[in-house]
């Protein structure tokens, strides 16, 4: 498991978490908590200059992506950083899961081909 969490006192959020190699792998729980507010996103895909990815985010404390339909799905392009800022935040009620793919495809599980790193900033 290649994925980071620093948590910190802020007015913005109190966690930065990274995770450095996502892919179809569920990462689950990554925020540690049972609720919270989902902030920022930020989806680093420049390793894969043919191929989107596709970052799943579930509002579970664990993940099945097979079965599972995300409560968000965030997009980098080939070659592309991508970052999402929510203001008001986003919150979440039972923890979050994230895995990432190469398709949009409800029921994909393709990893990207090479390292996609992401960032997220939540309560």
């Amino acid at each position: 498991m290649a994925v980071t969490k620093t948590t910190s006192i802020t007015e913005f959020g109190g966690k930065l978490i990274i995770d450095f190699d996502a892919d179809n792998s569920y990462e689950n729980n990554v925020t540690g908590e049972t609720s919270g507010t989902l902030y920022l996103v930020e989806v680093d895909n420049t390793a894969n200059s043919d191929s989107s990815a596709y970052l799943r985010i579930i509002d579970r404390a664990s993940a099945n992506a097979s079965n599972d339909v995300p409560t968000w799905m965030f997009v980098a392009a080939p070659g592309a950083k991508a970052s999402y800022v929510m203001p008001e935040g986003q919150a979440y009620s039972a923890g979050l899961s994230i895995w990432c793919t190469s398709n949009n495809a409800k029921d994909n599980a393709t990893s990207p081909s090479n390292d996609v790193t992401v960032r997220i900033v939540a309560s």
